[in-house]
């Protein structure tokens, strides 16, 4: 009896054995029980990575994505070349809030899989502050990514490109118009841009960025005294817009105002 229960035991940490159980769980999406099979082949075979990639493949399934991302990078250490599995790491990354490690994988993703890749990519490039990247990649990943693809072109400065795709979209939210008139003011100059911020304004008086670039237009184009309040409550958030507002104060005849936040202005670079 105790030589059967012996060779049954030996039989079930047989590799071959746990690798058909283990592969029919993930079949069946019963992750839990996979990565505990895989976790004993790993302990059996820790020279094989198969079952490192296969570990973080459960992991991933049940959505344990840090957990998978050193399965995984075990995985890719052992089998340097390029394959699928990128896309994998790469997006386990992402997942874990590791934007910037996830670039490389995923671009190597992209060159096997672009209509699956290009979307990860973008968010991994947006998520690394690489802007005109993740620009291209969102144009890339399709039309319906058009307004994160204007958005990262306007982060990165490219005006050009953010108007060409500013000018394709129907919004009306604050964020939108006060981007595209930001755009527009930069392209065209602030006579063009200012009925995009004046409904932005108007759609979210809270949005301090708008109110401040409105300010600046309505003072760039002759409005001295109507930029006054807007640029009032946009210089608390962003000291550089006392300058302007310096100018205002004086072009409406406020000397003593616009002396006052002049000085402010100049104590707030020379703490800089």
């Amino acid at each position: 009896m105790f030589v059967i229960a012996a060779f049954a035991l030996l039989f079930a940490q047989d590799p071959a054995t746990l690798s058909n159980q283990a592969a029919a769980a993930m079949r069946a999406q019963r992750f839990p029980e996979a990565e505990s099979l895989y976790r004993k082949l790993v302990a059996l075979e820790p020279a094989n990575p198969m079952w490192r990639m296969n570990l973080g493949l459960a992991l991933y399934s049940s959505g344990q994505y840090a957990k998978a991302v050193p399965e995984l990078e075990a995985y890719h250490k052992a089998k340097p070349e390029p394959g699928p599995l990128h896309l994998v790491l790469g997006t386990a990354l992402l997942k874990s809030e590791k934007p910037c490690p996830a670039v490389a994988p995923l671009e190597v993703a992209q060159r096997w899989d672009k209509e699956r890749a290009n979307l990860p990519l973008a968010d991994a490039y947006f998520g690394c502050k690489r802007y005109a990247l993740a620009a291209r990649a969102y144009e890339a990943a399709g039309s319906s990514h058009a307004r994160r693809a204007a958005h990262c072109y306007w982060q990165a400065r490219q005006y050009p490109e953010a108007k060409r795709l500013y000018q394709s979209l129907q919004a009306t939210d604050a964020e939108f118009l006060y981007e595209f008139g930001d755009t527009l003011a930069r392209t065209d100059g602030p006579e063009a841009a200012l009925p995009h911020l004046r409904r932005a304004v108007e759609t979210n008086p809270a949005l301090i960025a708008a109110r401040g670039e409105l300010g600046k237009a309505l003072l760039a184009t002759g409005g001295a005294a109507a930029s006054i309040p807007h640029l009032e409550a946009a210089a608390t958030a962003d000291p550089a817009l006392l300058l302007p507002l310096s100018r205002a104060y004086r072009t409406t005849g406020r000397t003593t105002d616009a002396d006052r936040t002049q000085e402010k202005y100049r104590q707030h670079m020379g703490t800089k």
